[in-house]
């Protein structure tokens, strides 16, 4: 059993990272490599992104799955940017820097050579492998696939976004961890783990994760908010391959296009210009976006201008192929 300790302050400060943090799903996606992931679309990312692999990537993926540890570090997942996130962490002092290795990779005492040089040794040529071998390693299991990572992330942020707003923070993090449940102000979450962790204030930081399908995890170190990674829902799938696009599918290849060009205001000409159509093509299939709240109007001048709803632009952010 896995219990959080809250108090009125954490409860106050509980929010989601705003967008998936590239260390924490490359731990999880080389874990995957070696191991299955059990979804859909699991066994079909993991034959494409083994062969994918160079073999100069291959060390660091091995000690990336290879050691899996339980633990995480928020000061990795705190970086939107991999190589920010890496050069962040080995920058700190040589203890800090064998503590936040310890939680991305495993015990310091798991045998890992390149690791070990590094953290223990302060070995630089070993530092600058590590850093070249997850770069690539990112970049050939994890890039191709990353709008997809997005558009999941920010489904969960939208859902559970509402959840909060409406009914709280303690309803949407029991509806969010399947299983989880209040005793006071413990939450208490299923886990083989058996850890009590005390927010002391610190607050709580929460991110679901496309390739990861165990239980809950958390990441602490001192004076930094407790991260806490869930798995996000199997119908949250990876496109792999040559998949169809799902806003086409939705609206229509044309409809799709004019709705993604719309990120940005542009007039009816505009539209036809840029996707090849007629004036009329253009202003039927904005009519029919805006019927559906999709695009909003306004006419300057001689001119109607058009630009996607909220609605709209999270249809194309939760649907970007």
């Amino acid at each position: 059993m896995l219990r959080i300790l809250f108090t009125a302050h954490d409860f106050a400060s509980t929010r989601f990272l705003p967008e998936p943090a590239p260390s924490l799903e490359l731990k999880f996606a080389a874990r995957g490599l070696r191991r299955g992931i059990r979804a859909p679309w699991g066994e079909r990312w993991r034959c494409n992104a083994l062969a994918a692999v160079p073999k100069s990537a291959r060390p660091a993926v091995r000690q990336l799955g290879g050691h899996f540890s339980w633990a995480l570090t928020p000061t990795l997942a705190a970086s939107t940017d991999l190589d920010e996130g890496m050069d962040t962490v080995l920058g700190f002092g040589r203890e800090r820097v064998r503590e936040e290795l310890a939680l991305f990779f495993g015990a310091p005492n798991s045998g890992v050579p390149l690791l070990l040089r590094y953290a223990v040794e302060g070995d630089r040529d070993a530092g600058r492998v590590l850093v070249h071998g997850t770069r690539t390693a990112f970049s050939a299991t994890m890039q191709p696939y990353w709008a997809d990572v997005r558009a999941n992330h920010h489904h969960e942020l939208a859902q559970h976004g509402r959840l909060l707003a409406s009914r709280g923070v303690a309803a949407a993090l029991t509806t969010m961890l399947p299983g989880a449940s209040w005793r006071g102000d413990c939450l208490r979450i299923d886990s083989p783990q058996d850890r009590t962790v005390r927010l002391a204030g610190r607050g709580l930081v929460i991110t679901p994760s496309a390739f990861w399908t165990g239980p809950p995890l958390v990441g602490e170190l001192p004076e930094q908010p407790v991260l806490l990674a869930y798995p996000a829902p199997a119908a949250l799938g990876i496109r792999v391959g040559g998949e169809s696009d799902t806003l086409a599918a939705i609206l229509g290849t044309t409809r799709a296009a004019v709705l993604r060009l719309l990120a940005a205001e542009h007039t009816t000409g505009d539209i036809a210009r840029e996707l090849g159509i007629s004036a009329a093509s253009a202003s039927e299939h904005s009519a029919a976006l805006r019927a559906a709240r999709l695009v909003s109007s306004r006419r300057d001048g001689k001119a109607v201008l058009h630009h996607a709803t909220v609605l709209g632009q999270d249809l194309v952010r939760l649907n970007t192929g």
